[in-house]
């Protein structure tokens, strides 16, 4: 089966929920049943002042130019869109994203205008259930300048035999650190980040409904916290090709500490995010210098 979803503007959530939250899903039949859902936004733009709310949440300077994860941002909604529509048969509501490989070629000009292209990519069953890929394209002038691979994982046991985990998924233990980093996730940014992101994701917003999806309170969104610890690595080059690779591995409470442990790899930088006295990382990611040829696989 195949979907085309075409957006003439960022489209709005609404019609997503409707579908999320309404009867008519076809039934899970393998993995190899998967629809091929394609979405497609020509000509988008963003306004600066929406660019300059982001960059001021996260802690990014103004250089004119798109930060590295905007394009994720940019197009998160058509994303969930795509998850959300009935041809596909695992309810969006309980995903989880769990991983993002992104390959910026160039830097984008805020002011640019881009072609936005989303589709499903492959699929695993894993011991944690199924993970999707969602493949996005940032097009300038023909020219491919940005893409990632978006990871979503719906979680349970039935749905067939195990497969093989995305190599790119594997991360090397945390060296010694010689980059540390500490900041307080203020209690309101959830909300300040879902008016920017238009991602109302209730566990992000709300205490209550978050407890009620097993959370022992709201969390502040994944690549929030993945942006702040991008703005404290300051050597970043972003002139040149950069490949970043990270998975989300446990929630960052609102209202809490953070801190970011790394140290420097050949062309870059290796780190992991922490929540509070917890132990075991809540983010781990590389980020590296590549040449723009290479391909994001």
């Amino acid at each position: 089966m195949s979907t085309t979803l075409e957006f003439k503007e960022k489209p709005s959530l609404l019609g997503a929920y409707v579908n999320i939250f309404t009867p008519g899903r076809t039934k899970y039949a393998g993995i190899d049943k998967l629809p091929r859902t394609e979405a497609f936004w020509n000509g988008a733009r963003e306004t600066p002042e929406k660019i300059q709310s982001y960059r001021e949440a996260c802690g990014f300077g103004n250089d004119g130019q798109l930060p590295i994860l905007y394009p994720h941002i940019f197009t998160s909604a058509m994303h969930i869109h795509a998850l959300a529509a009935k041809s596909f048969p695992l309810s969006a509501l309980g995903a989880v994203h769990s991983r993002n490989h992104i390959l910026q070629r160039r830097p984008i000009s805020e002011s640019e205008p881009v072609d936005l292209k989303c589709s499903f990519g492959q699929a695993r069953v894993l011991k944690a259930g199924l993970e999707v890929d969602v493949v996005t394209r940032v097009l300038a002038a023909g020219e491919c300048v940005w893409e990632s691979i978006s990871s979503y994982l719906f979680r349970g046991n039935h749905y067939g035999e195990l497969g093989t985990p995305h190599p790119s998924g594997i991360f090397e233990e945390l060296g010694e650190p010689t980059i540390a980093a500490q900041w307080h996730v203020p209690p309101d940014m959830g909300r300040r980040y879902a008016r920017i992101t238009g991602d109302y994701n209730p566990i992000h917003i709300s205490r209550i409904l978050a407890k009620a999806f097993g959370f022992k309170r709201d969390i502040i969104h994944g690549m929030w916290s993945l942006a702040k610890c991008l703005a404290h690595l300051q050597e970043l080059n972003y002139e040149q090709g950069l490949r970043l690779d990270v998975a989300f591995k446990g929630p960052v409470f609102m209202d809490s500490d953070s801190s970011m442990k790394g140290h420097e790899i050949a062309g870059g930088f290796r780190f992991d995010l922490y929540c509070g006295k917890n132990p075991r990382p809540s983010i781990v990611a590389t980020i590296q210098a590549v040449d723009k040829t290479v391909t994001l696989v």
